[in-house]
């Protein structure tokens, strides 16, 4: 019998390299490099196992699985986060030729000539500025990807021309984008705001950008070079894929294991926090609010939406009921349907995961409990009736104290706060 009381807190025990390699790229959910280590310690899984991660977010699972040699797979449906999770598997074999590439990236950019209409990267940069950052963009693409056309990367088809190589290049423009739009992120992190005006628009010369470019490339490079691998990752191990964690392109009865942290009730728009990345790689309009409403936990719902299921369990139920009669304004509307759109998902995507899932495999989730005002929601316990419907059994579940959650940056949310605690949950599935 696995000794579960052996796994880590999930956020805790992250050694100097680890907090140095969260700074790369900034996401507000999942868990420590340490906690999959000890999670796939008491698992002991055969060599040849296949993990899944669903909601592969950075690329947490999959990175430190394919260290242990295992086969992975991740899958997001925001292809932001595959180059995010490609980018952290670049060889250390291409170290030294990095900043070189990265020159000649800017060479080639300086060349170029833009001419794109209706650029996402104009919410919050003038024109000229736009098509400065798209040249290094259109490059990096050119470059590493495809000399003849330019490839989509909101695409499987692109994702898949998609090499880590290339994907720390679009790893540093993010980084230089995230920097230069500082200014116009909310007071929640993972919110930012647009342009109202074109006076508000930001001017960054060619020469500004080109430089921050280079720069973040040598960056990246040094914290590679001081967190070496002990050996090089076997690349045909691993598939990152764009889908839906209810719709995966995967056959029945395929997965060994299961590690992942669904997306929190919290109330993070996933797109949003995003929005930067996303508009570097062209993803704007339609397809970017398309893509806010796909997303689990989406803060947008749509008129007509999903109705409350019995399968959902007695607690998920129970808690609809209390936001609904709730007193506070558009309790009974909007807010209803929020968390009607997250149960939906949350559940059709754990039966998902018992469709893929061999027999006796486990699945092991990060969940964090959440509060509608002072009613608290507990994400764990829906998620463990919702697992009784579709042959999933409890094995294991153990509750770490946080020390604060993303809900609490809302000031009208401060009222409530002395009534709340916030709860990490490790909870170890099994397939019936």
């Amino acid at each position: 019998m696995p000794q579960y009381s052996s796994i880590t807190n999930p956020k805790r025990h992250l050694n100097p390299l680890e907090a140095e390699a969260r700074k790369l790229f900034p996401y507000y959910a999942g868990f420590s490099e340490s906690f999959v280590e000890s999670v796939l310690g008491v698992l002991d899984l055969a060599p040849e196992s296949v993990i899944l991660d669903q909601w592969n977010g950075s690329g947490t699972t999959t990175s430190t699985a394919l260290k242990f040699g295992f086969n992975v797979v991740g899958s997001d449906l925001n292809p932001a986060m595959i180059i995010v999770a490609k980018a952290a598997l670049v060889s250390v074999l291409d170290l030294k030729s990095l900043l070189p590439l990265a020159v000649s990236i800017v060479k080639k950019a300086e060349r170029l000539k833009i001419d794109f209409d209706s650029d996402p990267l104009s919410h919050w940069f003038d024109s000229a500025s736009s098509s400065n950052i798209r040249r290094v963009e259109e490059s990096i693409n050119s470059t590493l990807i495809s000399h003849a056309t330019y490839v989509p990367l909101n695409t499987s088809e692109g994702l898949d021309k998609l090499t880590p190589l290339s994907a720390f290049f679009y790893l540093a423009l993010f980084r230089v984008v995230r920097r230069l739009t500082a200014n116009f992120v909310a007071s929640n992190p993972t919110w930012i705001k647009v342009s109202k005006s074109s006076e508000e628009r930001k001017h960054v010369p060619k020469e500004e950008v080109f430089g921050l470019f280079i720069k973040e490339v040598e960056q990246l490079s040094v914290h590679q070079a001081i967190s070496p691998r002990d050996r090089e990752l076997n690349l045909d191990q691993v598939q990152l894929i764009l889908s839906d964690a209810k719709n995966l392109p995967l056959s029945e009865n395929s997965v060994d294991a299961i590690l992942t942290s669904p997306p929190y009730c919290t109330r993070i728009d996933y797109a949003v926090a995003t929005y930067v990345e996303l508009a570097v790689i062209r993803v704007g309009g339609q397809n970017f609010a398309q893509l806010r409403r796909d997303l689990t936990g989406s803060s947008t719902v749509p008129r007509t939406g999903s109705e409350e299921r019995v399968e959902w369990g007695e607690t998920c139920l129970e808690f609809l009921d209390k936001v609904k009669n709730h007193r506070s304004k558009a309790s009974g509307t909007y807010y209803l349907k929020s968390h009607i759109q997250y149960f939906d998902s949350l559940y059709n995507s754990v039966a998902e995961a018992a469709r893929v899932l061999k027999n006796g495999a486990p699945f092991v989730l990060v969940v964090q409990n959440s509060y509608y005002k002072e009613v608290r929601n507990d994400v764990a316990l829906i998620i463990e009736e919702m697992a009784r419907h579709v042959g999933l059994g409890l094995n294991y579940h153990a509750d770490f104290v946080a020390a604060r959650s993303m809900v609490d940056l809302n000031k009208k949310s401060k009222v409530y706060i002395k009534k709340r605690q916030t709860v990490e949950s490790v909870l170890v599935l099994e397939k019936n």
